[in-house]
């Protein structure tokens, strides 16, 4: 067991380490694959001389799903103890927000798997997605159901019918903006369910 008085400064040296991990890579791959450094590091709307609100409503929609995995593996670390079925609730809920933050911000399946082959993995992609999301309502249907339910079924609503935009229109002009649309009041909605029911789950 680590102690108490260690615990901060072994996260202290974790979180260097990442950071240090992280500018070593970078060092790494600018360097073997010839890529100017600046276009790793810097922001992409000033490295390309774009408008500083390029692409807002996506990077606002990334820090929300920031704030839910956040939200949801502080509150589910904190309740291990004293709550399991609920910490286990939240840190699913926390990883589930992570891997569609990491997709969502690093284009995963809009980008990286659209130029291997967009027919194929996408719906694996989103049929993954899909599986998931059903395994965690039906472990989960009574906390679920204690809770704004209601918000969260909106959110896979929302973030399903977007879904489907993504798959039979074109991603231009009004159906992209409508595809985008639909994504960030579900992103809003899956927020606003999982913040307020870690928030709750705390205060019990």
């Amino acid at each position: 067991m680590i102690s108490t008085s260690k615990r901060p400064i072994l996260f202290i040296g974790l979180a260097y380490l990442f950071a240090l991990v992280i500018i070593m890579l970078t060092f790494y791959v600018g360097r073997t694959y010839n890529i100017p450094f600046e276009k790793i590091t810097g922001d992409p709307a000033n490295y390309y001389r774009a408008h500083p609100f390029t692409g807002i409503v996506s990077n606002i929609g990334a820090l929300l799903w920031c704030a839910t995995a956040t939200a949801c593996l502080f509150a589910g670390f904190h309740l291990l103890k004293s709550k399991r079925k609920e910490a286990n609730f939240l840190l699913l809920s926390g990883f589930f927000s992570t891997v569609l933050l990491v997709d969502d911000f690093f284009m995963f399946h809009d980008y990286l798997f659209y130029s291997i082959n967009k027919v194929v993995l996408e719906p694996i992609i989103y049929g993954l997605y899909l599986v998931l999301l059903l395994f965690f309502i039906y472990k989960y249907t009574k906390l679920i159901l204690k809770n704004d339910y209601v918000i969260l079924a909106l959110a896979i609503c929302f973030l399903g019918l977007s879904v489907l935009c993504d798959l039979i229109f074109p991603s231009e002009g009004l159906e992209y903006f409508i595809e985008d649309s639909l994504k960030f009041i579900g992103i809003v909605s899956w927020m606003l369910f999982f913040t307020t029911t870690a928030f709750k789950m705390l205060s019990e």
